[in-house]
Formats: structure tokens, sequence, C-alpha cells
């Protein structure tokens, strides 16, 4: 009679203990992914509208006083912890930025404007509560009570464009701190990337060579 090999209860509830951890560490990992896509997704966004204002000179030959309210922005918005940002330009000075007036993500092709409907033409990565779980946003330091950031043509971020005139009043004094809280397992976590005021230099924070 030939002997069968099988496993015995300890060596089921050893697989399971095993299985569990590594489940447990997996989860862990995808976390953490999550939480570095997201800020490098929106770092990437930020430095984009810096990149753009500095090709383009807003300066108007028709010498509008409201000239200025074209610069490049990132504008961010939370309604009911449903998160997003669009980034764009102001170019016929109307205080709002279409779809038509928005930048293009240069990874997809896709407007980086969205306000709660994905066409297939406008990405997904704006949706913050929908693609990343962030759930509110808080601006603090040289940007508090502020949802907007711009760029001038030299990279300098400006702060309430929506009212900007010809008197160059609107540059940020101090740096700003960007917090976004997203929540993954139920448990809130969050990250900040910094905009220096002088220069529109932005990082994530503690990942300053990001």
């Amino acid at each position: 009679m030939k002997n069968k090999s099988a496993f015995t209860m300890i060596e089921l509830v050893f697989v399971i203990v095993i299985l569990g951890i590594l489940s447990s560490l997996a989860m862990g990992r995808m976390d953490r992914d999550l939480k570095q896509e997201a800020s490098e997704t929106i770092l990437s966004h930020i430095r984009l509208a810096q990149q753009l204002a500095l090709r383009d000179n807003k300066h108007r030959s028709d010498n509008s006083p409201n000239w200025q309210r074209a610069y490049w922005q990132i504008d961010f918005d939370c309604i009911a912890s449903s998160c997003r940002y669009i980034v764009g330009s102001d170019k016929d000075l109307n205080t709002s930025i279409d779809k038509t007036e928005s930048a293009i993500d240069p990874t997809d092709g896709k407007y980086l404007w969205n306000y709660g409907t994905t066409g297939i033409d406008m990405s997904n990565k704006v949706l913050l509560k929908n693609k990343f779980g962030i759930h509110a946003i808080t601006l603090s330091g040289g940007c508090e009570n502020n949802n907007s950031i711009a760029f001038d043509y030299l990279g300098r971020p400006q702060l309430d464009i929506s009212k900007a005139t010809n008197s160059f009043s609107s540059y940020m004094d101090n740096d700003c701190n960007l917090t976004f809280t997203m929540s993954i397992d139920g448990k809130d976590d969050n990250f900040t990337i910094t905009i220096e005021s002088e220069t529109g230099h932005s990082f994530i924070v503690g990942q300053e060579d990001s």
C-alpha cells in the first residue's frame, strides 16, 4: 500500500498565516504606491502650469488692464469631499477656464479639466477623490485662503489673479503648502507639496529632490 501525503492541520494553519502576512504587506505597499502616484501626478501638473507660463508671455497687444488674469494656473476645488483640479489659462478673461482653455496632459493627450463628468478627451487624473481617494485639500502659508496658484512669464507664483490688474500686485509673498488628505483603508493619510514664493520651485515635502 502506497503512503499518501497530505497537509496536517498545523501545516494548513501555517500556510494561512503566511498568506495573511504576505497579503498585508502587499496592501501596505499598494497604499504607499498610490500615495506616491498621487503626489507625483499633482506635482507634475503644477510644474506643467509653470512651464507653460514660462513659454507664454500673457501681455496683450490690446493693452487690456486685466491681462494678468490670463496667467497659466492650477485651480483646486473640493465640494462635499469631491476634490478635483484643472490646469489652464483664462484666455478670454471671463473669470473661468473652459475645457478648450485648459492644458493638455503630455502623457496621454487629454485635457486637464473636469467638472465631474469624464469625457473621452478629459483626463481622469484630475478627479482626485475618484482616482486617489483624496477628499480634502488645505492651502496654507503664502497661499492660505486661496484655491488657485498661477505663474507669470518668469515662473513666479501669483495669487487671486481673477481680480488682477496691471499693478503686478498678485505676487505670492511666502512659500505655499498644499496638503492633500487621502483615505484608502479608512485611515486618513496625507502628503504636502510646497511651492516656493521666489522661484515657483515645487517639491514633495520629505522628497525635496523630487
